[in-house]
């Protein structure tokens, strides 16, 4: 059995399936006069932010065979944006003022559980091909703001108009190698449901590059 620990680095994207519409504000009048056009908001618009993780796992392998079980922090950042606040204003929440344009950062536990086979192996490199199950939980995010990077703390789902799912599954695919005491882990993870947990569908996808030691 190897133990392994690794850090890693990567990119988190995020579609929202929002359907079209568009906003509107009333003049100064009130109600019917003069209608204003603010923004539009849903579609499909995918966003790409950065992650990093830090992970422990376990590797049994049998012959060509092998199983796989980590657990692991990561983390992935996103800023608060134009369409984030439309979304939050067509759901009746909007976003305070002196957030807007802030970034912001998730932390997560992720559990992968994975499985493969072993195509070639000697005594200084080996090569795995695998895929499995990741279970990924958010747990708490933050907003820097004015210098300050916990100036607001928040729950998942306390984001207006965009609550985060508290739990995420994924399939993952990837290949490692082992390099001596070192280890090399590349994957890609798709959401099997949504990332918000609203009416629309957020789907994710995630590719992580992690460098470990093997003891």
């Amino acid at each position: 059995m190897d133990v392994k620990v690794a850090v890693g680095v990567g990119s988190t994207t995020l579609v929202p399936r929002v359907p079209t519409i568009d906003l509107y504000s009333h003049g100064p009048l009130g109600p019917g006069d003069n209608p204003v056009y603010v923004g539009t908001v849903g579609g499909r618009n995918p966003n790409t932010y950065p992650n990093w993780g830090m992970q422990l796992g376990a590797r049994v392998t049998a012959g060509k065979i092998f199983g796989e079980i980590s657990i692991g922090f990561s983390r992935f950042y996103f800023s608060i944006g134009d369409q984030l606040a439309l979304i939050a204003e067509i759901e009746g929440n909007p976003l305070p003022v002196e957030i807007l344009g802030a970034n912001a950062r998730m932390n997560q536990l992720e559990i992968p559980l994975t499985a493969g086979w072993v195509p070639y192996a000697n005594p200084y490199f080996k090569l795995f091909i695998y895929g499995g199950w990741v279970s990924t939980f958010n747990l708490r995010g933050f907003v820097d703001y004015d210098g300050n990077r916990k100036a607001l703390k928040f729950k998942p789902k306390d984001i207006p108009g965009y609550p985060l799912a508290i739990y995420l599954s994924g399939l993952r695919v990837g290949t490692q190698f082992d390099l001596g005491p070192l280890n090399f882990d590349f994957s890609y993870t798709i959401g099997m449901n949504s990332m918000t947990a609203t009416d629309f569908r957020t789907n994710s996808h995630v590719f992580k590059m992690f460098l470990g030691w093997l003891f």
